[in-house]
Formats: structure tokens, C-alpha cells, sequence
């Protein structure tokens, strides 16, 4: 299903972003994964036994203080999360040497690191059954999807203006359901290509929701790139909040996660691909 929407003016909540200012609540770890050692943001918590986890994929700035804000928002939400550096400490600030680093990535490599990740939060505590979801942005969205089309055992994935697949085939391998959240207007991952993603998954019955903002650029939802839309992030990090919680049900300290919206949601406009 798709969705377009116009977001409210007013949406309170606490987005990665803010997060980041504040002191970061995990730490540094390593884990193995295709031979090599990969340095990790883990961010968890007392009594996280039964609570579900997540990898985090970092975009192609690298492993920065902004998705660190993002481990630390997520993990108040009750999850055990990690998010593995597939720069091996690199940061990168400059858009040009940013695109340099994604093309040089292998994505052999980091789908190899994710299934790591996804290993390492099922050693934490020995809870060999928790569930675990991938969140990725843009470069980390690909990485996200490419995971779950290659057998990674997740229960969800979500995926932020990452590169798509547009054809049936290309999107049968996937099983668990996925999330995609896209600007309308990113040149990045066109608008056209987000709707063939959607009909081949339509096409090949995947559960799968698709959100798209008009108007919106590429990496909207961080806060220190010239695209954000503070508002659509939002309204963008609710979507993803609701969503995994319906699937995974996190135990937040002290107190149960909502199993329902917890605002009512503006009626979507289906629009067709």
C-alpha cells in the first residue's frame, strides 16, 4: 500500500535529532562478522532480556553523532540496538566524497556485517530467538533492503530513500515486512522508481507499506543535512515507531509499549503507482 501525506503542523515528538545533543547513552563494541572485527554503537539497557532488536544502518556520511542520536532515540523505545560502522571509523561530511564512499562500498561486505549485527544482539543475554529488525537510511536503506532479499533472519524491515528493486523477481526473496519511507522529490531515488518498487511488491504479495512525503528531498530525516524536513521527519519516525511496535511489541523500562498509534493519523490518500 502506498500513502501519501501532508503532515500537521504540530507533531511532538522526540526525534533522533534532538537526541544527539544529548549525552550518548551506549557504547562501543566489537563483534565479528566475514573475518574482520567491526567496531559497533550498541545502545541497550537493565532488564532488556525480552525486548526486541534492532540494527541500525548508517547513511554514507559513516557511524556520526546523528545516528548515534538515533541508537540512543530508539533505545528508549525499548529496543536493544546496534548500528555497525561499514566505514571502519571513517566520517565524512562532504557530499562529494560521500557518494565516493557509497560507490565503494561492498555491498557483499555489509550485508555480511548486518547479519553479524543481527548475530551479535542474539548472543546479548543468550536470547537466541529475540527478534530483530534493519533500519537504514539512504545508502543504510539499500543495505537494509539488499539484507533482507539475501535471507537475513529479521522479523521487519525498514528501509529510508534507500536504492530499490523494481522488478517481481527481483523482490520475491523477501519474507518479512517491510517498511519504505521516501521524499517525493528526491532525485537520489526517484519518484518513479519508488513506484515500481511498489507494484513489483504488490505484484509478488509482500507485505509491504510504502510512504511517500511530496515535495521532500533525499536524507530528510537528518537533521544536519541541507534536505531535512523537520515536520515529515516527524511524522516519518512515528510511522516507523507504530509500525514496529504492532510487530515486535517492545518492553520499554518500566512500562509496556503502545500496541496502537498513539495519536490518531490523517486519513491517507491512496494515490496510484
Amino acid at each position: 500500500m502506498r500513502v501519501r501525506r501532508r503532515v500537521a503542523a504540530a507533531c511532538a515528538l522526540l526525534l533522533p535529532g534532538l537526541a544527539a545533543s544529548v549525552a550518548a547513552a551506549g557504547e562501543t563494541v566489537g563483534f565479528q562478522a566475514g573475518g574482520e572485527t567491526v567496531r559497533a554503537y550498541l545502545g541497550n539497557f537493565p532488564g532488556s532480556r525480552n525486548s526486541p532488536g534492532l540494527v541500525v544502518v548508517h547513511d554514507y556520511w559513516g557511524l556520526n553523532e546523528q545516528i548515534r542520536g538515533v541508537v540512543d532515540s530508539l533505545t528508549r523505545l525499548g529496543y536493544v540496538v546496534i548500528a555497525p560502522d561499514l566505514f571502519k571509523g571513517r566520517l565524512v561530511s562532504d557530499p562529494g566524497l560521500a557518494q565516493e564512499m557509497r560507490s565503494a562500498l561492498d555491498e557483499n561486505r555489509a550485508v555480511t556485517i548486518v547479519g553479524g549485527a543481527i548475530d551479535e544482539l542474539r548472543k546479548i543475554d543468550r536470547v537466541n530467538n529475540r527478534p530483530v529488525a534493519t533500519v537504514g537510511f539512504g545508502m543504510g536503506g539499500r543495505v537494509s533492503l539488499a539484507s533482507a532479499l539475501r535471507g537475513a533472519d529479521v522479523q521487519r524491515t525498514v528501509m529510508f530513500y534507500g536504492g530499490v528493486e523494481t522488478t517481481r523477481e527481483r523482490v520475491s526473496p523477501l519474507k518479512a515486512p517491510i517498511l519504505g519511507v521516501f521524499g517525493g522529490g528526491d532525485h537520489v531515488v526517484p519518484e518513479k522508481e519508488v513506484a515500481a518498487f511498489e507494484a513489483a511488491l504488490k505484484e509478488a504479495g509482500k507485505d509491504a507499506r510504502i510512504v511517500s512525503y511530496p515535495g521532500v528531498g533525499h536524507c530528510f530525516m537528518d537533521e544536519t543535512r541541507p534536505d531535512y524536513e523537520a515536520e515529515e521527519a516527524k511524522d516519518a519516525w512515528i510511522q516507523m515507531r507504530d509500525w514496529l511496535a504492532l510487530k515486535l511489541d517492545p518492553l520499554l523500562p518500566g512500562r509496556r509499549a503502545p500496541r496502537a498509534p498513539a495519536r490518531p493519523e490523517p486519513s491517507p490518500q491512496a494515490t496510484a503507482p
